[in-house]
């Protein structure tokens, strides 16, 4: 009944254009050198920072994950979108800023900076290798995969053209970070984040009147009693029945999960370190947690919540199919073009971060690191951009073979799991080694074997233990085992930190300490807290200054923490029906968010720039 005309693609057609014009204008100055190709010289001020990481965050898939998730179980279930703030607000108020003032090229370089010798050469390169041959391309297939749903629900294509679709657009992504470097990505995806605002707001707005207003929508949802989500609760719901987030995911999710976002790793380390100084990385960073986790979900959230009552047919396998076939039902000819627009900006939004990001890794950790390390800059340059294009094959391969995608991403999820203790411990105790990562490392490959391929821990000790969820009920037995149960991610995450993190402290206690030079010259960079460091810091011939006392951060950390989810919530209680808290929500996150803003001036009022910082290391 619904498709897209001929006014709806010369919308897509024109957005698509001008897109590949962002990146072709910015090709000479991306491919001056490295810095240029990799950080866009240190140059991007906050507000292109920050919107470039609310656009490749909001990927093409995401809208049609947090539909489904809404549809299925009700608001109350997307917490496991909104736990990342926790550290997306500690990362404002601390870690974004120290990124900015190492000044590498990748977060990689960290591990040298820290570590000495064979060890942390041997950490760089695995981190290397692994990030751009792995986890780039694997999460570049997950991406891909998404677009099939686009392209099948909202533009109508058959299965046979889907294929040529996806590579088509797969193509302009390499055109555009190829030729220009980060400089073109996070240019695009200002435009992409514009399109993608406006475009998801006003479908909100449509579908919310299409189904009689807000207080019609709130009246009608109230009255599914077979919908587990009728209550329209925002908390999260923390239990065992159905429909509630289990107590052991609430584990993971509020305990582990956000602590990677914390440390601003990868692509997110990527916009820091292009941020202008160590200001601009703070706001930068700011900008996202705020907007992408208070505000962005809302008018995802609204069309899911009214395609319950427009498409109750939809059965569970196509829950994810909703918010494409909103797009054509609700929106009129030309504004359809425009957000499926917006929706292939954000998939190349996405996808050219993670080619530009994963040929970091492969050129300046692999290529100029280990072998070539007295290349011309136009050499690096070169192999960047035949880099990129390695990451794009990689990944179309990879979601070509898809049947098993969903098996390696429970891998790189279950790996992800074991760097929390590791990442953690190079920031805050000086006693961690180089050695005792490595061991850490080899921990987290021999439990993720035990855990998702000989499933060592699928037996009656573990299921009594933890419980599997639901029986069979012609033979009684446990439907889920301990490695696929959904129910205990959370504790797939538990016991991958808890024998990683021990294998990493008693690795530390047992192995030789880094030479004392070599932490002093990485304190002096980076400026932890000084609780962790007093051994070093007593040995220095200089007055170590603390940047941030851990008091301070803390309290700073609390405030973001509680100014963003009173936005969060404040948003919600306004559309679903309590417009008074809701106000009150809002002026409590506007003002402590301003608080943010005022301590986040104040801490960064006598910075100093990077120079200064690798002088006094020296």
């Amino acid at each position: 009944m619904y498709s897209l005309e001929f006014l709806d693609y010369l919308v897509i057609g024109a957005i698509m254009l001008s897109l590949i014009g962002v990146g072709l204008y910015f090709t000479k100055k991306g491919g001056e050198d490295m810095d240029s190709f990799f950080v866009s010289g240190r140059s991007l001020p906050w507000y292109i920072g920050g919107t470039s990481m609310i656009a490749t965050s909001f990927a093409a898939d995401t809208p049609l994950w947090v539909s489904a998730l809404v549809r299925s179980h009700g608001v109350h279930y997307i917490w496991q979108f909104w736990a990342p703030l926790i550290g997306g607000t500690l990362a404002a108020v601390y870690f974004g800023r120290k990124w900015r003032r190492m000044a590498f090229v990748t977060d990689i370089e960290f591990l040298e900076a820290r570590y000495e010798g064979a060890p942390a050469k041997t950490l760089r390169g695995w981190s290397g290798a692994w990030g751009a041959i792995i986890i780039c391309p694997l999460i570049s297939a997950w991406v891909i995969k998404a677009m099939e749903t686009i392209g099948r629900e909202a533009v109508g294509l058959p299965p046979e053209s889907q294929l040529a679709v996806t590579i088509a657009v797969v193509t302009m992504a390499i055109l555009m970070c190829g030729l220009s470097g980060l400089f073109g990505v996070v240019y695009t995806d200002f435009i992409q984040f514009i399109l993608a605002t406006l475009g998801t707001i006003l479908l909100a707005v449509l579908s919310v009147k299409a189904v009689g207003g807000l207080d019609s929508m709130v009246e009608q949802l109230k009255a599914m009693e077979t919908w587990g989500g009728n209550e329209l609760s925002i908390a999260p719901q923390i239990g065992e029945g159905a429909g509630q987030m289990s107590t052991w995911n609430a584990i993971g999710y509020f305990g582990f999960l956000w602590i990677g976002v914390g440390l601003c790793g990868g692509y997110q380390a990527q916009r820091l370190l292009a941020s202008k100084n160590s200001a601009h990385a703070t706001y930068a960073q700011l900008l996202h947690t705020v907007v992408y986790f208070s505000l962005m979900a809302w008018p995802w959230i609204l069309v899911a919540l009214c395609s319950l009552i427009l498409l109750p047919e939809l059965n569970v396998a196509d829950q994810s199919a909703a918010y494409p076939r909103m797009i054509v039902m609700i929106l009129p000819i030309g504004l359809r073009g425009l957000l499926v627009a917006a929706l292939l900006a954000a998939f190349i939004s996405t996808i050219s971060t993670l080619f530009n990001w994963g040929s970091s890794y492969l050129v300046n950790d692999i290529y100029r690191r280990f072998l070539n390390p007295n290349a011309t800059e136009k050499n690096y340059v070169t192999i960047a951009r035949f880099a990129t294009v390695f990451m794009a094959v990689a990944g179309a391969y990879i979601s070509y073979k898809a049947e098993n995608i969903q098996q390696l991403l429970t891998l790189a999820y279950v790996l992800g799991s074991a760097g929390v203790v590791p990442g953690v411990l190079r920031w805050l105790w000086w006693r961690s080694t180089g050695k005792a990562e490595l061991a850490a490392l080899a921990m987290g490959w021999v439990m993720t074997i035990l855990l998702v391929f000989v499933k060592a821990f699928d037996n009656s000790l573990t299921d009594s233990l933890f419980g599997t969820g639901l029986l069979d009920p012609a033979t009684g037995e446990a439907l889920y085992h301990f490695s696929n149960d959904p129910n205990l991610v959370g504790a797939r995450m538990f016991l991958m930190v808890a024998t990683v993190g021990l294998t990493a402290v008693i690795a530390s206690l047992m192995t030789k300490p880094e030479d004392m030079d070599q932490l002093k010259r990485f304190a002096m960079r980076a400026r932890p807290f000084a609780f962790g460091w007093r051994p070093v810091i007593s040995q220095m011939e200089v007055v170590y200054v603390e940047q941030e006392p851990i008091g301070r951060t803390l309290v700073s950390w609390a405030i973001a923490l509680v100014g963003v989810i009173a936005l969060l919530v404040g948003v919600g209680k306004l559309l679903l029906g309590s417009p008074l808290l809701g106000l009150g929500l809002l002026v409590l996150g506007a003002v402590c968010i301003m608080l943010t803003v005022i301590r986040a001036r104040n801490d960064c009022a006598d910075d100093v720039d990077e120079g200064d910082f690798l002088e006094e290391s020296t």
